[in-house]
């Protein structure tokens, strides 16, 4: 139970200083210093810093499959505007939850051919999510594999865009707003 909450208190120390410092400036005993732990703690939970950012990313994606579920059930559509405001909503207060770690992501990604990976995998993931319900309407997007595949990768992108923009390089504003913003562009886009 205390590794567990160790290694709970390594990544939240790591997300509060990923708030202050970009990636790059980061250094295990900023880490472990944050932490309040010692130095070689920080070793028994991960390799390296990149490790326990991997970590990181790891959770991410377990609270957007979360967050999903939550707002939509397990086995859920794609065919209506509520539909697609739930999906939106879900990325939202994911990407909000875990900005810090999506922005040390994203600046890890601009040097590192293994975050340049992790960051490209979980766009992946989303378009890959997008592509099996656009498939399952029959709207013109879902005319073929490829067209469905496109319309997921435009709609994951603008999301991940957006959110970023708007969380991490221009807080504040109505959380609503946006996401009806978003959902009513990408709703327009899908079902006309």
């Amino acid at each position: 139970m205390k590794s567990k909450r160790t290694e709970a208190e390594l990544k939240d120390a790591a997300r509060r200083l990923l708030t202050r410092k970009s990636y790059a400036e980061i250094k295990i005993t900023d880490i472990t210093a944050e932490a309040g732990k010692a130095v070689g703690s920080f070793y028994r939970y991960f390799e390296d810093k990149d490790a326990l950012l991997t970590s990181l990313a790891d959770d991410f994606q377990t609270a957007l499959r979360s967050h999903v579920v939550e707002q939509l059930g397990h086995e859920h559509r794609l065919s209506t505007t509520d539909d697609i405001r739930h999906h939106v909503r879900a990325y939202w207060a994911t990407y909000r939850e875990h900005l810090p770690e999506i922005v040390g992501i994203f600046q890890a990604s601009m040097s590192s051919g293994t975050f340049r990976h992790i960051h490209d995998e979980l766009r992946q993931r989303h378009v890959e999510h997008w592509t099996r319900h656009i498939r399952d309407t029959d709207r013109p997007a879902a005319k073929s594999e490829e067209s469905a595949r496109l319309a997921a990768f435009a709609i994951t992108c603008m999301l991940e865009s957006f959110c970023y923009h708007r969380l991490a390089q221009s807080p504040g504003g109505d959380d609503d707003e946006a996401i009806e913003t978003v959902t009513q562009l990408i709703a327009r886009g899908l079902l006309g």
